[in-house]
């Protein structure tokens, strides 16, 4: 029974490690529901505070693998040739989002179940069809990536995982979107944002640009900037959207 209770925690532990996301100040998470509509849109910034390697930890929702995330480029970095356009982005996640729900039920509801209640072959059905789903989402996310001319070289070491450590494939549809930037960074991807969801963005966005202003020298160019866009994210001048 210790064993067995030891798996469990061993599967979930690497799969909330997998919920980790490091970003750059000022860089963000834009997360999403079932469908890409401005009022269910979020960006999330990560820790104000706690860093790993000099950049912000956001931890993703570890019950909602099945809403796609996607990361903002850095800020003052233009577009790069891999960079892909928020439409093309959703286009190429949302349409199969149940998938890694079913995946959340067999991996850490299923598979626990039958190993302590069922441990022949219900467990191994179980099993098979989580292998099963985590293979045919890798090959709905292939063939998705190659009607948007997204890079599929990601694919190839994302694969592997999901297939080598199954936990992990729970993260399938995030870690896909993940593996790209967006080609808008987050002082643009707020405009894709609802009123109140705004209002909060940018103040998390504030917070995120006061904690990078105290890393850099006055006299670096960074940090003009920088305090060039906190200004214009005070409630007197941001009370228009950027």
């Amino acid at each position: 029974m210790i064993s067995e209770a030891a798996v469990i925690a061993v599967a979930a532990a690497i799969y909330i490690f997998d919920c980790i996301v490091l970003l750059e100040r000022g860089q963000a998470v834009l997360e999403t529901g079932w469908s890409p509509n401005s009022s269910r849109l979020g960006l999330a910034f990560g820790s104000k505070h706690y860093q790993i390697a000099g950049k912000a930890v956001a931890l993703l929702n570890p019950m909602t693998p099945f809403f796609p995330v996607f990361r903002s480029l850095p800020l003052f970095s233009g577009p790069h040739p891999a960079s892909v356009k928020v439409t093309a982005a959703f286009r190429s996640i949302t349409p199969f989002a149940v998938l890694p729900f079913l995946q959340l039920v067999l991996v850490f509801l299923t598979l626990p179940v039958c190993l302590y209640r069922a441990p022949g072959w219900p467990f191994l059905i179980a099993l098979l069809l989580a292998y099963l789903n985590a293979i045919v989402m890798l090959a709905l996310v292939w063939r998705q990536f190659g009607k948007a001319g997204i890079a599929r070289r990601p694919l190839v070491a994302l694969g592997f995982g999901w297939l080598a450590c199954l936990p992990l494939s729970v993260n399938c549809l995030r870690s896909a979107g993940l593996s790209f930037q967006l080609a808008v960074d987050a002082r643009r991807a707020l405009r894709f944002l609802s009123e109140n969801e705004w209002i909060r963005a940018r103040e998390e966005f504030a917070a995120q640009l006061d904690e990078a202003l105290q890393e850099l020298d006055e006299g670096d160019e960074r940090h003009r900037r920088l305090a060039d866009l906190r200004r214009q994210l005070t409630p007197e001048t941001g009370s228009e959207r950027l």
